[in-house]
């Protein structure tokens, strides 16, 4: 099965590592991407299919609300899910902020990470995820199909099409036979005379 892309975005490289160790021993199926900041995460997304954003909020520069706006606002990126994690942030107007910042803002996590409730989170993701790959390849198929079926309606059509027209130039060679033949008869009686 097709590994899944989970970008780790968090300007504190140890807390990168904790969340790739982690993840590297619990899934088998994630393929793990970093980066120290905001920019380096948009340079990383340009250049890879990111299906899943983990990122930290408190941030220099550009914080993970921004990051989120930001990635609302390009039609590329809007539909990469976004899950952001605090250790300051944790009171329920910042969860309001997040979720209200950008659609794909699908979970808020706070710091200590409870490495149990993660996991559960990110295998509902994983689940929810391939089944939408398959979704996505079936109605590929699907799509094919139908391509290939108007393809064939359309080759019948011009055949149809082909078969009135020899059709016709097979009743007019018919008739110049036919005035071939009378014109013969001609000739031939005009040998008796």
């Amino acid at each position: 099965m097709e590994k899944i892309n989970l970008l780790i975005v968090d300007d504190i490289a140890d807390n990168i590592y904790s969340l790739r160790y982690l993840l590297e021993e619990k899934f088998d199926d994630i393929n793990i991407l970093e980066a120290d900041n905001v920019k380096d995460a948009l340079i990383i997304i340009m250049k890879n299919e990111v299906d899943l954003i983990l990122s930290d909020i408190q941030m220099p520069e550009i914080d993970g609300f921004q990051f989120v706006e930001y990635l609302q606002g390009i039609e590329d990126t809007r539909h990469i899910p976004v899950i952001l994690i605090t250790g300051i942030y944790n009171n329920e107007i910042y969860q309001k902020k997040a979720y209200n910042s950008s659609s794909t803002v699908v979970d808020f996590i706070t710091k200590p990470i409870d490495t149990e409730i993660l996991c559960s989170k990110l295998n509902v993701f994983i689940k929810l995820f391939k089944e939408r790959k398959k979704d996505k390849k079936e109605i590929a198929q699907k799509d094919k199909l139908l391509r290939s079926r108007d393809k064939i309606k359309t080759m019948l059509s011009n055949l149809d099409g082909l078969h009135d027209e020899i059709k016709e130039q097979i009743l007019q060679t018919s008739e110049i036979k036919g005035l071939l033949l009378d014109e013969a008869e001609l000739i031939d009686l005009d040998k008796l005379n």
